[in-house]
């Protein structure tokens, strides 16, 4: 049964409060706390309407000193009546200590000039323990709760006694009416009440989110589907559930409890979910299906110069197209193509790379993150901003295959649109709309029907909304005449709108298919059809960056620059393929990964990389990530291909668990890619054989050199300028500047290196002397090395190897 409760002691304390409030108050017009008192009437309802509801004081202060003010001029009744409201709205939460619940309840009672004793059995630890957690929102917004209990009990008791009778009888019945209260769908006092007058249709679920999470994933639908649904459809839905895995497990269950809350809602540790059908992870559903011929995770690991950062770019090309150029110019024009999608990213690691930058992390920003107009705010605040990983993780998870058409949209206009404010639960019902009918609306305007031709220019629509009342010194600026324009006049049928998520993010793509119309019944008038050609997963959407140039501005709707759209980009999300075509592949390079600190960087997400812990997979794995609280897992389609210079740090030295999460493949020096080049009779290939020979006796496989160095060499002159400038720094390094061993790795001659012998300076004792060297770079003295400084090198080693 739903009052079934795991968690809280006080749950049957709690049921019993509420069961006692329906009958006085809500069917008796009685008090919770004062059996000689009738509080719960209409005519203090509409008091407290009068007072509170139609009196919200906006700003700043705190909330008791704001609600002491408002009540001010209020019958004692009234006042004792907030105080046992008060009680009502905070009987559900759990986080509020029963100490500041009973303190807050007798403050407000306290105003009416009475005080409530300590030993009110309805001010018990027991009946004030709570029963579940009601999050931040419902606490910070507790005036919304207000206002809509306020509304729905007005409501209820301008009923007849016998249909009230009939709703506190019902529960569908009391929750359909409930809903259909103005702000009903997007309160949580409506969850809330329902399972406190009936615990036994209706869950201890105090939000539709987590209503809606839970029915998604036992269900295994889209989150988007579930929120179409009707909330009481939803809770019946829920009950079903409850009911069926009772029967499954053979005991109650709750939803919130162990061994139930892991399958819908992970904790801030990785959370196995439950296995998916066979189909879902070979991509009959739509899903990427992981190429079968590569691993998902490689690191191309080798000496310097053998070439990792070309192959990473040709790899990359491979996997996202299914095939590469073969002249390295083509590759490089269709890598940097790929990039301009968004399709690729590159970072390098280093030592001080941190999580922070390449999974997620604090940054301070100034102004507003939201959609709503206005004045921006001051100072600094610190946001959780992605980082490398999870920007592409995102991009890959929701941008759709292109579809294969060559349509033209040089000519339209570009509009961003708000549907809604980004923040605010509120507006959900205005996205709905816009998703469900194919529309975007707008709230400037007032209540005039623009649709008369006569409106059909800028300063129409400017002189007849100054004959507005109380508009006659509005000017051009004003949103009112702004964004109707906007919407009215400029834009037309087949323009493109972009939904935005607050100034950062873009929730859906769409082209506009309609002219302007007015709607008088609905919430926002007017209104233009568009169809709606991508839709946002989930609310996080994409970010701005990856189709346009700049941060949304706050206004509702304004057009864009056409010169700061990433067209690549956005043309993807205008031409989608066909719902079940599988997105396509993403690919991260990782340059130097093995500089930076593994487990530093990747925390808790080093698991995340597996591939079957990947989104879809048989065991995937889902984190809730520190600063955004995001739940986050990688998609199928997302490649990770890396670079590791193993002069740098050995492939023994690494992370024991990133080795065993990639696939290395060695790319190994090819002196036989430069038999071909030869200068002077002075083969190449040769000159990297005879270095290498030695460096491998000396520091072994790992501190050898590439090939690269010298693909590009075409005389003499130029390889003089590779060894001088590339080769013998880098000897330099391997040895510590030990320039006697890079003597001997160049032919232990005089021939590249001169040693010369340092005289002691005068004074200093023979017994003490030691023979010192100094050691003379013959291209630095003397512009060159000559052919027989290369022939010496080769000979040295062929006469050892003879």
């Amino acid at each position: 049964m739903a009052r079934f409760n795991p968690h809280e002691e006080s749950a049957e304390a709690v049921y019993a409060a509420a069961e006692t409030w329906l009958d006085t108050c809500l069917l008796g017009d009685g008090s919770i706390f004062s059996s000689n008192n009738n509080l719960w009437t209409k005519e203090l309802l509409d008091e407290l309407d009068e007072r509170f509801v139609q009196n919200l004081d906006a700003g700043e202060g705190d909330f008791f000193e704001k609600l002491e003010a408002q009540l001010s001029g209020g019958s004692p009744q009234c006042k004792q009546l907030m105080s046992e409201l008060h009680w009502l709205i905070l009987l559900f939460a759990s986080r509020i200590s029963e100490p500041k619940k009973r303190k807050d309840v007798q403050l407000i009672w306290s105003w009416s000039g009475e005080t409530l004793p300590e030993d009110q059995p309805m001010l018990s630890d027991a009946t004030l323990g709570g029963l579940g957690h009601t999050g931040t929102a419902y606490n910070t917004h507790r005036w919304r709760e207000f206002v809509f209990a306020i509304n729905a009990l007005r409501e209820f008791k301008t009923k007849p006694p016998e249909e009230q009778t009939q709703l506190a009888s019902s529960s569908w019945d009391f929750a359909r009416w409930l809903t259909s209260v103005s702000d009903g769908e997007n309160r949580q006092f409506r969850h809330i009440l329902a399972n406190l007058l009936f615990p036994d249709d209706f869950e201890r679920i105090s939000t539709a989110r987590d209503k809606h999470a839970i029915l998604a994933a036992f269900e295994d639908v889209p989150l988007k589907d579930v929120r179409k649904r009707d909330l009481v459809e939803i809770d019946q839905s829920l009950k079903e559930l409850r009911q069926s895995l009772e029967g499954e497990l053979g005991k109650p269950i709750d939803f919130y409890m162990e061994g139930v809350v892991e399958r819908w809602k992970p904790s801030p540790d990785a959370v196995v979910t439950p296995p998916k059908k066979a189909d879902a992870r070979n991509g009959d559903d739509g899903s990427v299906k992981r190429p079968a011929s590569r691993s998902l995770n490689t690191i191309l690991y080798g000496p310097p110069g053998t070439g990792k950062t070309y192959e990473t770019a040709k790899r990359a090309v491979l996997i996202c197209d299914g095939h590469a150029p073969t002249k390295r110019e083509d590759v490089m024009k269709r890598y940097d193509e790929l990039y301009q999608e968004r399709r690729i990213e590159f970072v390098t690691f280093h030592q001080s790379y941190s999580y922070e930058e390449f999974i997620e992390g604090l940054r301070p920003e100034t102004g507003n993150d939201d959609d709503t107009d206005g004045v921006q705010s001051a100072g600094f605040r610190l946001v959780a901003r992605p980082g490398v990983l999870k920007r592409i993780a995102e991009r890959a998870r929701q941008r759709p295959a292109k579809a294969n058409t060559q349509a033209d949209y040089s000519d339209r206009r570009i509009f961003k649109v708000s549907l809604g404010r980004a923040w605010d639960p509120e507006d959900e019902d205005i996205r709905t709309e816009a998703y469900e009918k194919g529309l975007v609306s707008l709230g400037y305007g007032g209540k005039i029907d623009w649709s008369d031709p006569k409106f059909g220019s800028y300063n129409a629509v400017y002189d007849r909304w100054r004959e507005e009342p109380g508009e006659e010194e509005a000017t051009g600026k004003n949103p009112n005449i702004e964004m109707l324009n906007q919407l009215r006049n400029n834009m037309r049928p087949g323009d493109i709108v972009i939904a935005s998520q607050g100034n950062k993010r873009v929730r859906a793509v769409g082209v506009v298919s309609g002219p302007y119309k007015f709607d008088p019944d609905a919430r926002y008038h007017h209104r233009r059809e568009v169809e709606w050609r991508w839709q946002a997963d989930d609310d996080s959407g994409i970010e701005v960056d990856d189709i346009y140039a700049s941060n949304f501005s706050q206004q509702s709707i304004y057009q864009l620059f056409p010169n700061k759209i990433n067209w690549p980009n956005l043309l993807a999300y205008l031409e989608p393929a066909t719902t079940d075509a599988p997105h396509p592949p993403h690919v991260l390079i990782i340059d130097e990964i093995n500089r930076a600190n593994i487990s530093k960087v990747l925390g808790e997400l080093i698991t995340l990389l597996e591939e079957d812990k990947r989104a879809s997979a048989l065991n995937e794995l889902t984190v809730t990530l520190p600063y955004s609280g995001d739940r986050f897992t990688l998609p199928p389609n997302l490649h990770i291909v890396g670079t590791m210079n193993t002069a740098d740090r050995s492939i023994a030295l690494l992370d024991t668990a990133l080795r065993r999460r990639f696939r290395f493949e060695e790319l190994p020096p090819k002196p036989e890619i430069l038999s071909d080049i030869v200068v002077e009779d002075i083969g190449l290939d040769s000159v990297l054989e005879a270095i290498n020979k030695r460096l491998e006796w000396y520091l072994g496989a790992d501190h050898l050199i590439g090939h690269g160095y010298f693909t590009s060499v075409e005389s003499l002159e130029q390889l003089d300028e590779v060894i001088a400038n590339k080769i013998i720094p880098l000897l330099r390094e391997y040895f510590h500047e030990d320039l006697g061993r890079v003597r001997a790795i160049l032919g232990g001659g005089n021939a590249f290196l001169r040693r010369e012998r340092i005289s002691s300076p005068p004074g200093v004792d023979d017994a003490y002397e030691d023979e010192r060297f100094r050691y003379v770079d013959n291209y630095l003295e003397l512009g060159q090395y000559g052919r027989e400084a290369y022939e010496e090198l080769i000979s040295s080693v062929q006469q050892q190897t003879g």
